[in-house]
């Protein structure tokens, strides 16, 4: 027989809380053993428990539940979360479809930009010599360079820079 010295070892011994052996003790005044005996109090715990003694039930912010109501509770919990992954799954399925259907390859992107740049090309190399004549009518040559040098500088500089920066990733 192991009696034990303190009450705290005798509780850890038991598996339990001091203040729960504490509890039993002031409840069941006359019913459960009074001294440290570990033996004693186990076979008081068998009888206890076979009783059918205590509620059987858990209080949670005011409301009292079952070991059945948890189970149903946590099966319910896992169908809403399983549930939930799949509405996820599905939205990121028809993002995907989404993106993927307004995506245009990029040989035909390619084709499609040089369509719509080629003919504006061919607009701008021949504006400089319909606008020299104007700009300065007694000498236009002079004038079809200064607007020519003027489109290469800063129109197809900056468009080269684009394309740069562009093939670099950035």
């Amino acid at each position: 027989m192991k009696t034990y010295k303190t009450w705290k070892q005798l509780a850890e011994a038991l598996g339990v809380t001091p203040n729960t052996l504490t509890k039993w003790k002031r409840q069941n005044v006359g019913k459960c053993p009074t001294d440290k005996n570990l033996k004693q109090w186990e076979q008081w715990l068998a009888e206890h428990k076979s009783d059918g003694k205590g509620s059987g039930r858990i209080a949670l912010d005011g409301k009292s539940y079952t070991k059945q109501d948890l189970i149903d509770l946590k099966a319910s919990l896992t169908g809403e979360q399983a549930r939930r992954e799949r509405a996820m799954a599905n939205l990121r399925e028809l993002e995907f479809r989404m993106k993927s259907e307004t995506l245009v390859p990029q040989s035909e992107l390619a084709e499609t930009i040089i369509k719509l740049l080629t003919p504006l090309r061919r607009l701008l190399d021949a504006l400089p010599r319909q606008v020299a004549r104007i700009a300065n009518p007694e000498n236009p040559n002079i004038a079809e360079l200064a607007i020519r040098n003027s489109l290469d500088e800063r129109v197809f500089g900056e468009i080269e820079k684009i394309l740069k920066n562009t093939d670099n990733g950035i």
